[in-house]
């Protein structure tokens, strides 16, 4: 008994210190796991305070970025390129750029603006705290600005190669060339499109190829070749329809015509039209676009090389004679001066057709109203002295009225404005120059200023034998008659305006009778309702042609 007492004994003693062991282990363990989730609590709670931070952090470059767009919103102008950043303030419920930057608790917020284009700001919000930061991006636009074609200029240096300049708003750009044709230009065509960056180029040269060519913001697309006329004389036009703003190429083919449309990808390919009842070959074509909003018709008159004239209506999709199927005249005042125009009453939509006839003094005129045309009528004016061989529309913005420019076979310039429904007299228009630069050009041309402040006055360019002479219209009578200082012999004037900065543009032909040194193609302009015109800008240096000049300039405004 007393030996087995002793082994319980022993037995218990052992189990006693592998308690004590076991205690300490399970201690020192615990411990190690107690440091490990405690230092993974301490770890959690400042990896999960430092991602709210980033969070928090996210949401305010967020909502700096709806701020700045909100901004913009109520007005494109109101960005402004920063110098260095703005802070961003709210006030009764509108946000505004102030400062150069904003602080909510540890946050400091900064935003940094500039300008990508004239129509675009880029945008960089930063939200730094402590040692960090974080930073969204975005780009606004201009929305409520119009995307339009461009000012531009193109022009013959009676080359093969077409040459343009684009306008900034202060200046033109430098010279560059446009696509080689065949044959030198002598006759350009340039349009502009309303919705689209985007300008249309169309030419005749001397060897009478017809050629049209797309310029897309930054380049021209390769010309097509849409048809061969006379060397002499323009027997194309082309011209944007306003509503779908598609542009449309008409051109001599004959005795007939046909035409391609632009859809601003592609060029269609050539219908002809037969039903014309002119008898020669086609030599002038004149388009002009309706100016109503939901309107895509398109006036179109011609004169072929027996002296006949007639017109036809492009209703967006096909050709109407608006009801007469017979030649509107067929004894033109020329067959090889465009002795025809057309424009529109700018607030009716009722178009307006003229053309001189072999009468000294007389032109006829009918007019659409939608539905219905009117007989020719004679228009007399008994200053001409001569049959009238060029004639220039111009239609007043915003208004009814039109004015006429009439250069006669005698190198008489004469003018008459139509209210709408009547043509006014020699009263309020004098004869502006018995003796014009020649009669082998267009001497001359109209323009309505679109300057706000300048409403209903017009301007009148000429060259009248030994520079160029200009007058304002008042809006009812014609001001003094003044040369334009540093100016010379000239045979042809292209005036343009730009209906939305007021802009007035001259392009001035100076034949090769001028001095030494000014036989050139130049260009003049008016800003900001100014009456001065800017110094001479020569755009190409010469030597220029002798008459006559054809229509080597163009300018297009969108």
């Amino acid at each position: 008994m007393r030996r087995a007492e002793s082994i319980t004994s022993a037995w218990h003693t052992r189990r006693a210190g592998f308690s004590v062991i076991e205690v300490l282990l399970a201690a020192t363990v615990f411990g190690f796991l107690t440091v490990a989730v405690v230092g993974a609590l301490i770890y959690g709670r400042a990896s999960s305070s430092e991602s709210g931070n980033h969070n928090r952090a996210m949401a305010l470059a967020e909502e700096g970025l709806e701020a700045v767009r909100n901004i913009r919103d109520a007005n494109f102008s109101n960005l402004t390129d920063s110098s260095p950043t703005f802070g961003l303030v709210q006030s009764g419920g509108v946000w505004t750029l102030s400062g150069t930057s904003d602080t909510t608790g540890i946050f400091t917020r900064t935003v940094t603006l500039s300008s990508a284009d004239s129509k675009h700001k880029d945008v960089t919000v930063t939200v730094s705290w402590g040692s960090h930061q974080v930073s969204v991006t975005g780009q606004m636009s201009d929305w409520m600005a119009q995307i339009t074609g461009p000012i531009m200029m193109a022009y013959s240096k009676t080359t093969t190669v077409p040459y343009y300049r684009t306008w900034d708003g202060s200046a033109w750009s430098s010279e560059a060339a446009a696509q080689t044709v065949t044959g030198n230009v002598n006759y350009i065509v340039l349009k502009s499109a309303r919705t689209r960056t985007e300008a249309i180029l169309g030419t005749q040269t001397s060897t009478g190829a017809i050629f049209v060519q797309v310029w897309n913001g930054s380049s021209w697309g390769a010309p097509t070749q849409v048809g061969t006329g006379p060397t002499t004389t323009r027997s194309f036009d082309l011209a944007y329809e306003k509503n779908s703003d598609e542009a449309l190429v008409v051109y001599g083919s004959g005795a007939d015509f046909a035409y391609r449309t632009w859809n601003g990808t592609s060029l269609s390919g050539a219908t002809s039209v037969t039903t014309p009842p002119t008898t020669g070959t086609v030599n002038w074509m004149e388009l002009r676009q309706n100016p109503l909003a939901a309107s895509n018709d398109i006036a179109m008159l011609m004169l072929d090389a027996n002296s006949d004239v007639y017109g036809m209506l492009w209703t967006g999709s096909a050709w109407s004679t608006m009801g007469t199927a017979t030649a509107w005249e067929t004894s033109a005042a020329s067959a090889t001066k465009k002795t025809i125009d057309i424009d529109y009453e700018q607030l009716s939509g009722k178009a307006m057709f003229m053309w001189g006839t072999s009468t000294s003094g007389t032109q006829r005129y009918r007019t659409w109203n939608g539905t219905t045309l009117t007989a020719a009528t004679a228009l007399s004016i008994s200053t001409e002295g001569g049959v009238p061989e060029w004639i220039q529309l111009a239609a007043r913005p915003n208004s009814n009225e039109i004015m006429l420019g009439v250069q006669d076979a005698g190198a008489d310039l004469n003018t008459r404005k139509w209210s709408g429904s009547a043509w006014d007299t020699v009263t309020q228009h004098p004869e502006h120059s018995s003796a014009t630069e020649n009669i082998a050009s267009r001497n001359f041309d109209i323009v309505w200023e679109t300057y706000p402040g300048n409403a209903g006055k017009a301007w009148l360019l000429w060259g009248d034998g030994a520079s160029v002479t200009q007058r304002q219209w008042s809006g009812t009578a014609w001001g003094t008659a003044s040369v334009i200082s540093g100016t010379d012999d000239t045979s042809f004037i292209r005036l343009r305006a730009d209906s939305a900065s007021g802009a007035v543009f001259a392009g001035v032909y100076q034949n090769a009778t001028s001095a030494v040194g000014a036989r050139d193609i130049n260009e003049r302009h008016l800003l900001n309702g100014g009456a001065t015109w800017s110094a001479k800008n020569t755009i190409w240096g010469g030597s220029t042609g002798s008459d006559p000049v054809f229509f080597r300039i163009d300018i297009a405004t969108p």
